[in-house]
């Protein structure tokens, strides 16, 4: 409904900003999860942490219906610093969420909005062919080239959007 609602002009300029948040994000997880208050799992850190995930997820999940690209490295930087530390472990659980916001977000949109279907079968190739090969990588790339290669894809592409918006 956001992107139904807000005027493009905002959509051009916020988005690689985000992007490039996200991917700094990535490359610092280590060290912001190696402070002593993130890694404390005592009572008195972990609501904090929880409340952080809440509220992270849910403005995670409208900006990826709002716009997917790059979502992912700002979620996956998420889980690292809330959930789990563990790279492989962390993206897959990053894959079901974008996944359930995505679907919760195509099916808004076909039913509040026309919908281009000619756009949506390639879309949706690209979208199996990624989940497919995307966990597959994980699993056997080193965490920290593969925390690299993921940080210059999201910066690269924010630099991409601010350049020319989409």
């Amino acid at each position: 409904m956001l992107l139904l609602v807000t005027p493009s002009g905002v959509f051009d300029r916020v988005v690689p900003f985000l992007v490039a948040a996200g991917s700094l994000a990535l490359l610092l997880q280590p060290k912001i999860a190696a402070r002593p208050s993130w890694r404390a799992d005592g009572d008195d850190q972990r609501p904090r942490r929880d409340l952080f995930l809440l509220c992270g997820l849910f403005a995670l999940s409208c900006y990826n219906g709002y716009f997917g690209a790059g979502s992912g490295v700002l979620l996956l930087a998420l889980l690292l610093l809330t959930t789990d530390p563990r790279l492989p472990t962390a993206n897959a659980l990053k894959n079901m969420v974008v996944g359930a916001a995505t679907i919760t977000s195509a099916v808004l949109f076909a039913l509040v909005t026309r919908v281009d279907w000619a756009a949506v079968w390639p879309l949706s190739a690209g979208l199996l062919a990624g989940s497919l090969v995307g966990p597959w990588v994980a699993r056997r790339l080193p965490p920290g080239l593969l925390r690299w290669l993921v940080a210059a894809c999201g910066l690269a592409l924010a630099i991409r959007l601010w350049i020319a918006p989409a």
